[in-house]
C-alpha cells in the first residue's frame, strides 16, 4: 500500500518536475535572445509564445502576464526592424545588378518574379507565375535571394526557345488529347491534360526509344507557363490555318491545380486557364 502511494507521489512530482522544466527552457532562450534581441527578435518570439502557454496550476510570479506581453511587445517591434533592413538591404543587392524592386515588403515584384521574406519561418518564397522557382527552402539571406533569382531567370527566360517549333508541339499535344478522350477536332480540351502531352512531346528520341530518368527531358511548369507568355506577347499563336485559344476557369475551379493552370501575363497578373484548342482564325 504505501509503495503504491509512493509510485503515485513521484509520478505526480515527475510531472511537475518536467513542467517547470518546459517553462524552464523558453525562459533560457528569452535570456539568450535578449542579449541580441534584433538578429534573435525570431527566436525571441518563438520563446516567448511558449511562455505565454505555461499551464496555470504552476502558479507563476505575479506579475509574469503582464512581462510576457512587454517582452512579446519587444519582439514585434525587432521583427519589424529586422524585416525592414532585410528589404532594404535585399532592394540594394537588386540594384546593384540593374533591377528595382517594386511591390510591398512582404511581396516584392521583380521583373516577372514576386519574393515573399518571411522573416518568422526564416525563408523567402520565390514564384514566377504562382510556381515556386526553387525546389530548395530560401534561406533569410539576401545573397542567396540574388543567387537563385539570377539562376531562375536564366532557367526560365534565357531559355533559346524556337517558338514556331513549339506551337507546333503543343498542337500535336492537343490532338494527342483530342485521340485519347475520342473528340473531334476544335473540341476545348483541359489545358492540363494537353500540358502532360506536351511533355512527351517534347522528350528526345533517345526516352521514346528507351525510357528513362537519365534521358527524360524535364519541362517544368514554369517554363511552359513563361512560353505561353512568350507566345502571347510575339503572336505566335497560328499553326496550320489554325490559332490556338485558351479557355478561362470558372470560380468555382480556379483554385483546382488539377483541373485548371494559372498563367501569368505580368509578375503579379495573370488569369486560371482551363481549356485549350485551336479553331480556325
Amino acid at each position: 500500500m504505501m509503495t503504491a502511494e509512493l509510485n503515485e507521489a513521484r509520478r505526480q512530482l515527475t510531472n511537475e518536475v518536467n513542467q517547470r522544466r518546459g517553462v524552464l527552457k523558453p525562459i533560457e532562450q528569452v535570456l539568450r535572445a535578449l542579449k541580441d534581441p534584433h538578429n534573435n527578435a525570431v527566436a525571441l518570439s518563438e520563446a516567448v509564445a511558449a511562455l505565454e502557454n505555461t499551464p496555470p496550476e504552476l502558479g507563476l510570479p505575479a506579475g509574469a502576464d503582464k512581462l510576457f506581453k512587454e517582452l512579446q511587445a519587444l519582439a514585434e517591434t525587432h521583427l519589424s526592424e529586422l524585416e525592414f533592413t532585410f528589404v532594404r538591404d535585399l532592394r540594394e543587392a537588386f540594384k546593384e545588378i540593374g533591377i528595382v524592386l517594386a511591390g510591398e515588403p512582404n511581396a516584392l515584384v521583380a521583373e516577372l518574379f514576386v519574393i515573399k521574406p518571411d522573416i518568422r519561418r526564416k525563408q523567402v518564397e520565390m514564384t514566377f507565375s504562382r510556381q515556386l522557382v526553387s525546389g530548395k527552402k530560401i534561406k533569410l539571406d539576401v545573397a542567396q535571394v540574388v543567387s537563385t533569382y539570377e539562376r531562375a531567370r536564366r532557367e526560365i527566360c534565357e531559355r533559346k526557345t524556337d517558338f514556331d517549333e513549339l506551337i507546333k508541339e503543343i498542337y500535336e499535344a492537343y490532338e494527342r488529347t483530342l485521340k485519347l478522350a475520342g473528340k473531334p477536332p476544335g473540341t476545348r480540351m483541359s489545358i492540363v491534360d494537353c500540358y502532360r502531352e506536351l511533355v512527351l512531346v517534347r522528350q528526345p528520341l533517345s526516352f521514346r526509344k528507351t525510357p528513362s530518368k537519365n534521358s527524360f527531358k524535364d519541362y517544368p511548369k514554369t517554363h511552359f507557363a513563361y512560353d505561353m507568355l512568350e507566345l502571347r506577347r510575339q503572336n505566335k499563336l497560328n499553326y496550320n490555318g489554325l490559332r490556338m485559344n485558351l479557355g478561362t476557369s470558372t470560380i468555382d475551379v480556379g483554385g483546382d491545380t488539377a483541373r485548371v493552370m494559372f498563367l501569368a501575363t505580368e509578375a503579379t497578373q495573370g488569369q486560371f486557364i482551363k481549356d485549350l484548342y485551336f479553331a480556325e482564325k
